[in-house]
């Protein structure tokens, strides 16, 4: 008989079976801090166990009727089967009688409370990212095999980590879907009346739809930050406005259209017609595009290449943008005009015909045209310009797009040294767009942000404090505009008053003008022209930070540096 393989033969020691189930938590092992919430069968409270900070639930009743053990069971059930980033994490329980208790992360609070506090700015972007989180986290509960029902999805059980990040919380009435259809027993409904489908409330058999229901309601708190149904104090009267007359919050008439058509879609009185999660999470992508970005050419950019990436690498991003470009230039959309601020290579190479009518635009417009018509009596004719315009255009723009990843991104540096922002493209479409002008169908927006650039009193996206530190010392007079932090679309001109720096807004629409001291004006350029003297601001300030742009850009052999065609 041949011997054994020596690797066959050798079998490694079993070790011993470790019982299955949620993680053991000792009742000694918890220390109880303040209370943070009620659940549904118990009280919420920060706590500490093995050195780290959770939240502790602990049952309301610890004698343990059989109702209350069989929903403590449930929710330790399915909590500890649940792991999801947008799921409160489950950490372990405790089963001792008289000590029954959940214990999960610790989260900052509620979503209901910050809603509720007006004292917290939140940008309809970001509560719209909640409202995505808030999806993400269903859609998983939902197409678990077998599915969850949570049951009691509100604004109370949203908890809220330190990035804004939303996470479910609170299962102790949530089902294990084991038909097509359950249905509460003889004991009433369950769940929270105001955010309650009309199948629940009326006591009919439903099914996962029910949560989406709760969800256009959460997700019209989330637009509205307001009570829902505030105007109802008797039940009665409120079961029988939403089951019968399908009584629904308002929604204010300013709400952009595709948050609209998703909130009325998820509270549909028929069940059937009220979309999946996995539907609700796309239309999310989608309404966070539409509120970052106002500009239609852009809109239509990221959704298709982007449609569920709000950071994306400056090397992707800029193909895909000088590809949609290109595309409308082939299109024949571009005017045959001089666009509104021409380059210096398309102010040089336009005819006599498209001067004339560049000049008839603007006092300033003429000034130009004038030197151009002296440089070509004496200018040889072989003028070359070492560095084209596009790639001057495409340095500009990523000088004031481009950022650097933020460490929570998850973006590899060596990958991608520097990355655009959804909300970043959205700013910089509004104070340089539109991408393609409505009335003369031309592409300009590159331009613009290359001859603003070039101005020496341009500073770009400064803050209020930065801007005081640089004029701080400066003589009467000088100044400078940058981006408006506050209003989009809009820019501010801080200047040395006679006694204080003071700060200016500059109104402006992508497409409308100029707008300061109640007079309007084509360009930033023509409005520090021709308002220097009324705005006091005769003196740029010094620091440029956009110098070192252009002085690599050659013309005829000279060096030009920022103040080429600056005004």
């Amino acid at each position: 008989m041949q011997p054994m393989n020596r690797i066959q033969a050798y079998r490694p020691p079993e070790e011993p079976r470790r019982p299955s189930g949620p993680p053991e938590i000792g009742p000694t092992e918890v220390e109880k801090g303040a209370v943070l919430g009620d659940g549904s069968f118990g009280t919420v409270f920060k706590g500490k166990c093995r050195e780290k900070d959770v939240a502790v639930k602990f049952l309301h009743k610890q004698d343990l009727d059989a109702k209350t053990l069989e929903a403590f069971r449930k929710e330790v059930e399915i909590m500890s089967k649940i792991f999801h980033p947008n799921i409160v994490l489950f950490m372990g329980a405790c089963t001792v009688p008289g000590s029954m208790m959940i214990v999960t992360e610790l989260m900052n609070r509620d979503l209901e409370g910050l809603l509720q506090d007006q004292t917290v700015q939140l940008s309809l972007i970001t509560r719209m990212r909640m409202a995505k989180d808030a999806a993400l986290g269903m859609t998983w509960l939902h197409y678990s095999n077998p599915a969850i029902i949570h049951r009691d999805l509100k604004t109370s059980n949203l908890l809220i980590d330190d990035n804004f990040q939303i996470k479910l919380c609170d299962f102790g009435l949530s089902q294990i879907k084991s038909t097509e259809f359950l249905k509460d027993g003889a004991d009433g409904a369950k769940g929270t009346p105001l955010w309650m489908a009309p199948e629940v409330l009326s006591g009919k058999p439903f099914n996962e739809k029910a949560d989406v229901y709760s969800f256009g309601i959460v997700l019209w708190e989330i637009l509205t930050r307001q009570e829902p149904f505030a105007e109802f104090d008797n039940f009665e009267e409120f079961r029988t406005a939403v089951c019968l007359h399908h009584r629904r919050p308002l929604i204010p008439p300013d709400t952009l259209p595709s948050i609209r058509i998703l909130i009325e879609s998820c509270w549909q009185p028929d069940p059937s017609r009220r979309p999946k999660f996995t539907d609700i999470v796309n239309a999310l992508y989608t309404i966070i595009i539409e509120c970052s970005i106002r500009d239609p050419d852009g809109v239509s950019m990221w959704k298709k290449y982007f449609l569920k990436k709000e950071t994306v690498p400056w090397s992707e991003f800029i193909q895909i943008f000088i590809q949609m470009i290109q595309q409308k230039k082939d299109e024949g959309e571009t005017n045959q005009l001089l666009p509104v601020i021409p380059t210096l290579a398309q102010l040089r190479s336009a005819s006599d015909t498209q001067l004339q009518e560049f000049a008839s635009r603007s006092p300033e417009n003429a000034h130009y045209v004038q030197q151009e018509y002296m440089r070509r009596q004496t200018a040889p004719m072989d003028i070359e310009i070492e560095e084209s315009d596009d790639d001057l255009n495409i340095k500009c723009l990523k000088a004031i797009l481009a950022e650097k990843p933020k460490p929570t991104e998850g973006v590899i540096l060596e990958q991608a040294d520097e990355v655009v922002h959804i909300e970043k493209l959205g700013k910089i479409l509004d104070w340089f767009g539109p991408i393609c002008d409505p009335t003369t169908r031309s592409i300009t927006m590159l331009d613009k942000i290359t001859s603003l650039l070039r101005k020496n009193w341009f500073f770009g996206d400064l803050g209020t404090k930065e801007a005081e530190s640089k004029l701080t010392s400066e003589p009467f007079g000088t100044f400078l505009v940058r981006f408006s932090s506050s209003h989009a679309g809009c820019y501010t001109i801080s200047k040395v008053a006679k006694q204080s720096i003071t700060h200016q807004r500059i109104i402006h629409t992508p497409g409308h003008g100029f707008y300061i001291n109640s007079k309007r004006y084509h360009s930033l350029e023509e409005m520090i022209m021709m308002a220097e003297k009324e705005l006091n601001a005769t003196r740029p300030c010094p620091g440029h930070p956009f110098s070192n742009l252009f002085i690599n850009f050659r013309v005829g052999g000279y060096i030009q540096g920022s103040t080429t065609y600056s005004g």
